[in-house]
């Protein structure tokens, strides 16, 4: 397979999985270290740093979410550059990002220490566990410049057809997270600072490594570095809208977990279950929602509509089944594959109750991020931020009020998924048929936003 994909010619759904598979193993790898990560603080600290960690997970999710989507932002203005073949304006976005992300992480980084106690304290942080937690993530906070420059790096070399390259990157990196958990948690006995230091010393790592290969790659060091302000300002407005709407979906899970809450010990416990198993669904259907950001920005580039309309259909319909056979794989053996999490029967029968409800019906969501994917390659981040508030945050939570107030059961919790998916799926598709079938898009002019 060729290091750098290019998907503006050749098999449409070929490219599409050799492109998503390095994706989902990136996404599924740094579950798996993520899960080694927690294991240690839990097994070998105690609850109270488990407990510190979880604390601090929130704000540190929404702080790094804003340039996560910026980081989005970036890799769509660069497929399009791609796929346009302008390769003068890709090295000068590449430029951009990487000081983007670099001032941007350090800024993040500054206002985060200033803010982080009090924070913690709107967070509702237990006294108990308050100082534990604040030490834990003004350490982690000197790993954000790292991780918001690797997301940008990965995001440019994803951009260019390379997804392979930032999963070998995060798979070294997530080896040399878990040695360093060992390190200063086992033998240095750090206590919980030593976990937000072993994630320092990876992110930094991961970051070094996708910034040289660029810089060296591309010739970059050769290069007088300039700030273009009309570049700048088309990859904010991108990524903006995007990173806006990843940490309003963060805020919104503490409502939908309010709600959980309500139910008991053991629908908190099923749905802690359910959420580790929805990852066997949920992994692959992000990572065909990202092929497709890519997918759509290159051939928007390279001035091929009716590729993308060819893709929409393909790759939808590939994604559908793909999904339908996990969910039903899932379904069958679910029990089993419950039990691996929780040996409880009594949480087992509620998670199943949860999964039959909401797992026959992932396919959907495949089609929401699939179709999301198109919009946002498009450009369209802002149409992308208001299907996904209105119907993932607003109505959920509206739902989700009336539903759990009639009928109090965890099958009205789990229903309100399916319910918010076909609406959000819905108002993609038709949206994504506004613009290549009723309205299709020139490219040219849209290209023109970028000129330089």
């Amino acid at each position: 397979m060729k290091k750098h994909l290019d998907l503006t010619q050749g098999n449409i759904l070929k490219g599409f999985f050799f492109f998503a598979l390095p994706l989902f193993l990136g996404s599924l790898f740094q579950l798996l270290y993520g899960t080694v990560d927690l294991l240690f603080v839990g097994n070998i600290l105690g609850k109270t740093d488990a407990a510190a960690v979880g604390a601090s997970s929130i704000l540190v999710t929404c702080l790094i979410g804003l340039f996560t989507g910026i980081s989005t932002g970036a890799g769509v203005v660069t497929a399009q550059l791609w796929g346009s073949k302008k390769k003068d304006k890709v090295i000068l976005c590449m430029e951009n990002s990487l000081l983007l992300g670099v001032t941007g992480g350090v800024a993040l980084t500054v206002l985060g220490l200033l803010l982080s106690r009090q924070a913690l304290v709107w967070l509702n942080t237990p006294e108990e566990i308050m100082q534990h937690a604040l030490i834990y993530i003004r350490i982690y906070l000197l790993s954000i410049p790292a991780m918001i420059l690797y997301n940008m790096a990965a995001g440019i070399l994803r951009a260019m057809g390379d997804s392979g390259t930032p999963f070998l990157v995060l798979a070294a990196g997530g080896f040399l997270n878990v040695i360093m958990d060992a390190l200063f948690i086992m033998i240095l006995q750090w206590g919980v600072s030593g976990a937000a230091f072993a994630t320092m010393v990876s992110q930094s790592f991961t970051a070094a490594v996708l910034f040289i290969r660029l810089i060296r790659q591309n010739g970059l060091l050769k290069k007088r570095w300039r700030i273009d302000g009309e570049l700048l300002f088309r990859i904010l407005s991108v990524g903006f809208p995007l990173g806006i709407q990843s940490m309003i979906l963060t805020l919104s899970n503490l409502f939908v977990q309010y709600f959980i809450n309500g139910f008991g010990e053991d629908a908190v416990a099923a749905f802690t279950v359910y959420f580790k198993v929805e990852n066997l669904i949920y992994l692959p259907i992000m990572a065909f929602g990202q092929a497709m950001v890519t997918f759509t920005g290159q051939n928007v580039g390279a001035e091929k509509n009716d590729r993308i309309r060819k893709g929409a259909v393909q790759c939808n319909a590939f994604s559908i089944v793909v999904i339908a056979c996990i969910s039903a794989v899932v379904l069958l053996f679910g029990r089993q594959i419950l039990g691996v999490f929780c040996k409880e029967e009594e949480v087992i029968a509620e998670g199943l109750r949860i999964i039959h409800v909401s797992f026959p019906f992932y396919f959907i969501y495949a089609i929401l991020e699939v179709t999301g994917g198109i919009v946002r390659g498009t450009g369209k981040t802002m149409q992308s931020m208001a299907i996904v508030i209105i119907h993932l945050c607003v109505v959920r939570i509206f739902l989700l009020g009336i539903l759990a107030e009639h009928f109090h059961t965890v099958q009205a919790v789990a229903a309100v998924y399916p319910i918010t998916w076909v609406l959000a799926a819905a108002s993609f598709a038709g949206y994504c048929f506004f613009l290549y079938y009723r309205k299709p898009i020139r490219n040219k002019k849209g290209l023109s936003d970028m000129e330089v």
